[in-house]
């Protein structure tokens, strides 16, 4: 009798303490890391996260060069694989340069890992479908621990000896609020947004020697009403400007990286798609390229300066 009533006590501490481990709730810190050849990104990460049952909710709040960001999260927890799913949520683009960057929606999977040393939620943000060419992973080991994640950013990180009073760890300092967006950087912002959900239509890119390069823009075809926006690697530069049979002429400078002019529909005119001549000069030559765009796609243009050859140079 006596031994059946320790091995239900013992079964009830063990599903106990397994239930216990078996939770991703709390607060977890850790750097997400984004790879491209010759450089890395890095986000410094806290994912605060509550759980009934197997639904997560929480917050998750980084740091990406001199932007600070929260965003909601939600999702799901298998207690049997350990395994955290976390839906959709935008995430800075890790190419931003500032808060003007669009968002790439991201999709969390990651693995539950339980130790006395630390528990660990190791795993990825991946894109969306529809992101995959333009977003890339990010790689995130989270600490649930601060104390643990101190020590192993710090190795020289001594713990309080066994003979004086514990002491509490600092409580982390609130992130400082994101800066405020003027309505002209909302809308600025929206429009990258909206040119990044587009592909891309794939072109040559065209070589010149000049520092410069001018672009007349005509409707082609019957004029329709078509309406276009104009972005230079990816920033707005000329907004809503209608198509006709008068040409639209800009001027662009040309350096030696690739220099990309995307055409964004902003309709389809009377008779779809949005189809325009780009007239080109450069290097006192003429020649034209006839554009398609849609709301599935861009037209670009790609050019970029000859680099010498100081081996020919006299």
């Amino acid at each position: 009798m006596l031994k059946k009533q320790l091995y239900i006590l013992l079964s009830i501490l063990f599903a106990q303490l397994a239930g216990h481990a078996q939770t991703v709730g709390g607060n977890w810190f850790g750097v997400g890391i984004v790879k491209r050849a010759g450089e890395e990104s890095n986000y410094l990460s806290e994912l605060t996260l509550t759980q009934t049952g197997n639904k997560v909710i929480g917050e998750f709040s980084y740091y990406f060069r001199s932007i600070q960001v929260k965003t909601s999260v939600t999702g799901k927890f298998n207690s049997n694989s350990r395994f955290l799913e976390l839906f959709a949520t935008p995430i800075v683009n890790h190419q931003a340069k500032d808060n003007n960057a669009a968002d790439c929606p991201m999709e969390g999977s990651f693995t539950l890992i339980v130790a006395k040393v630390q528990s660990t939620l190791t795993g990825w943000f991946n894109p969306t479908e529809d992101y995959k060419y333009t977003c890339r992973p990010i790689y995130i080991k989270f600490v649930k621990d601060l104390t643990d994640y101190s020590q192993k950013l710090t190795p020289t990180f001594k713990t309080v000896p066994t003979d004086t009073a514990v002491k509490q760890a600092p409580p982390t300092p609130p992130l400082p609020p994101p800066p405020q967006l003027t309505p002209k950087q909302l809308e600025e912002k929206k429009r990258i947004a909206d040119l990044s959900r587009r592909t891309f239509e794939p072109t040559p890119i065209i070589d010149v020697e000049a520092d410069s390069i001018k672009i007349d823009l005509y409707d082609n075809g019957e004029i329709d009403n078509d309406t276009v926006s104009l972005f230079l690697n990816r920033k707005p530069i000329v907004v809503k400007q209608m198509l006709t049979a008068t040409a639209f002429t800009i001027t662009l400078a040309v350096d030696s990286s690739v220099n990309e002019l995307s055409m964004f529909a902003e309709n389809l005119g009377k008779i779809p798609p949005n189809t325009a001549v780009a007239v080109i000069y450069a290097d006192g030559k003429r020649s034209e390229l006839y554009l398609t765009s849609n709301y599935i796609k861009n037209a670009t243009l790609r050019f970029r300066k000859k680099v010498k050859d100081s081996k020919n140079v006299n």
